[in-house]
């Protein structure tokens, strides 16, 4: 029950700040989409690494992945259906074209997070983590 909460919640976060985003960018002047769609991918690949990082750091990494693999599949259909909200276009399409890369953008960096906090948790051992997080 644990596991299925902390991946709703990242999935949800992450979800929530790409719709802030998509508004935040329907109400710009900008006609880069280039730039905005680079800005909109290193936002989400950030916050896959960094939170995995930390997740990695507290649990060590085999008992975080499997929680950051839920939460790619879950965030990677949440993502897809704001922007066809935003774009006013066919929810399937959108699920369809862009589900799996958006499950590899979020996975691999937190594939990476993972990878470096585990090493930091099993460096560190499990007392000194619990005391410090």
């Amino acid at each position: 029950m644990r596991l299925l909460l902390g991946v709703l919640l990242r999935a949800t976060a992450i979800v929530i700040v790409t719709a802030v985003y998509v508004a935040v960018l329907s109400q710009s002047d900008s006609t880069d989409a280039l730039s905005a769609g680079l800005l909109a991918f290193l936002i989400l690949v950030s916050i896959a690494f960094v939170w995995a990082l930390v997740d990695g750091v507290r649990r060590g990494f085999v008992s975080a992945i499997v929680g950051w693999l839920l939460t790619s599949v879950v965030a990677c259909v949440g993502i897809p259906v704001v922007l066809a909200i935003a774009n006013d276009t066919d929810v399937a399409t959108e699920i369809g074209d862009g589900a799996v890369f958006f499950a590899f953008l979020l996975f691999v960096p937190a594939l990476a997070g993972l990878s470096i906090g585990g090493l930091v948790h099993r460096t560190r051992g499990p007392d000194e983590v619990a005391a410090a997080g």
